[in-house]
């Protein structure tokens, strides 16, 4: 189930294009809470915790606009200003992207990367929805028999099994896009060291470029890691022999 839910999980990464073009973000917005007047803010984030804004448009009739150049694409997101919580994440290119902000569905297209990536998210979608609410019928529902306990537990592995194959063919099939560098970082333990390998030896030179690219250091990262595991078994031996040393000294109540 980890690895499904992994493919949701949102990384603020740094992607290299190379060029300066031209990009124009036309956004609708109709989610709860948003009113004229307020203030859509874009902007990237370089180690997923800290926020960058770059630019700022302001909601005008349930609509905004950003319009500039791109150098060096970015994974880039869009955020409510006020309270700084991420409303959508996509791949900012040159092109004319259409934003789509609600409650329901959220979604970014109109560029090759954002049109991709989307197709992948609603692949995926009824496989996430099924995984959630039979995971809640399994721990919520005290009236289930062992019986159709198993029986969920296997729909569950199957519905995984079948997201997983989705996930990964995305991945072998957009390897030389962003958004197929992006899917690869989500979803490296779903690859062997093998393939793993292969994949990342087949992306493009002009992806590959440290000094702008995050996502492909982090997948030499994680390919640094999994050719040298890191074993924490001493640590946690010496971590425990200290606690019980400390309890051993500390002096009994009286």
């Amino acid at each position: 189930m980890k690895k499904i839910f992994s493919l949701i999980a949102l990384m603020a990464l740094i992607v290299s294009c190379g060029g300066t073009k031209p990009y124009k973000i036309d956004g609708t917005i109709s989610a709860e809470g948003f009113v004229d007047g307020d203030t859509i803010s874009l902007g990237y984030s370089v180690d997923g915790a800290s926020y960058t804004p770059e630019s700022y448009a302001v909601i005008k009739d349930g609509k905004f606009e950003f319009t500039g150049n791109v150098e060096n694409s970015k994974l880039y997101y869009l955020v409510n200003h006020k309270t700084e919580e991420p409303l959508v994440m996509f791949f900012l290119e040159s092109g004319d992207i259409k934003a789509t902000i609600d409650n329901e569905k959220s979604n970014v297209e109109g560029t090759p990367s954002n049109d991709i990536y989307t197709e992948l998210q609603e692949n995926l979608t009824g496989y996430i929805s099924q995984l959630q609410e039979k995971q809640i019928s399994l721990y919520i529902d005290t009236t289930l028999t062992e019986e159709q306990r198993e029986g969920i537990l296997s729909e569950l592995q199957t519905l995984s099994e079948k997201a997983s194959e989705i996930a990964k063919n995305f991945v072998t099939s957009n390897i030389e896009t962003l958004p197929g560098l992006f899917m690869l970082v989500q979803c490296a333990n779903m690859f062997d060291d093998e393939e793993f390998d292969a994949l990342v030896q087949s992306i493009p030179e002009k992806n590959i470029d440290e000094k702008n690219n995050c996502l492909y250091a982090v997948l030499l990262d994680i390919q640094e890691q999994r050719k040298n595991p890191q074993d924490f078994s001493e640590y946690f031996k010496a971590a425990t022999q200290e606690s019980d040393t400390t309890t051993a000294e500390t002096p009994a109540d009286e």
